[in-house]
């Protein structure tokens, strides 16, 4: 499982992984499987092993609007089995993703037995909060131009690795992809993306984004 932690990840140690390992359910999914749908029982908490997938919500007219990413080390499908409600949105895989699912009761057991890693879910679920009511903020006070920003800013902590030009995000979006995400339009995105390149605050290479000058994105939303 990934090592790499950090706030948003729940990272299991020796001992967690085996007591996860024992009860889980190993599955793996090609690119765009619905792996739950608005509605669905929340009969399982997932882990990812590896892969991505988008979290995401449809309009009344059919409109997607992408709640998040998630990423290898990340727990998601918690918050509704802990409430015992139906799924409110989607889970669709952006890449070939494997899984270990563990029954939602199993999960609470698990968390009962291991306080150490309840903390550590409490604390990625206050996470998630926090960065809600950012998207939030973000939403009302910025332009098209600083909700970019600040979420290429947030893709960086979450899937952002060292290369020589600057920090490249491991991951393939598309423009109408990010667009979904911060409330905008493929066609706004593509422009705002381009001022970023001829500004030099990022590249793009292979298709992935490689954050250049943190500074200038800064200087975009605050």
């Amino acid at each position: 499982m990934r090592r790499d932690c950090n706030k948003y990840f729940v990272c299991l140690d020796p001992r967690e992984e085996e007591i996860f390992r024992e009860y889980a359910m190993p599955l793996v999914f090609q690119k765009d499987h619905i792996v739950f749908a608005n509605g669905d029982s929340p009969d399982y908490v997932y882990f990812i092993e590896r892969g991505r997938l988008k979290i995401y919500r449809l309009t009344k007219d059919g409109q997607t609007i992408t709640v998040s990413i998630r990423h290898p080390g990340e727990l998601f499908g918690l918050a509704e089995a802990l409430m015992e409600e139906p799924r409110k949105c989607f889970a669709q895989t952006l890449e070939t993703t494997s899984l270990l699912a563990v029954k939602k009761d199993v999960c609470k057991e698990i968390l009962k037995s291991t306080p150490a890693l309840s903390i550590k879910v409490n604390k990625v679920l206050s996470h998630r909060l926090r960065r809600a009511e950012e998207v939030i903020y973000d939403l009302i006070n910025y332009n098209v131009s600083g909700r970019l920003a600040s979420f290429l800013l947030n893709m960086q902590e979450q899937c952002g690795y060292p290369c020589k030009e600057g920090i490249m995000l491991d991951i393939k979006l598309t423009h109408k992809d990010i667009a979904n995400i911060i409330g905008s339009t493929r066609q706004s995105v593509t422009q705002t993306l381009q001022e970023f390149k001829e500004d030099g605050a990022i590249i793009v290479k292979n298709k992935k984004i490689i954050l250049q000058d943190r500074k200038k994105l800064q200087s975009r939303v605050y």
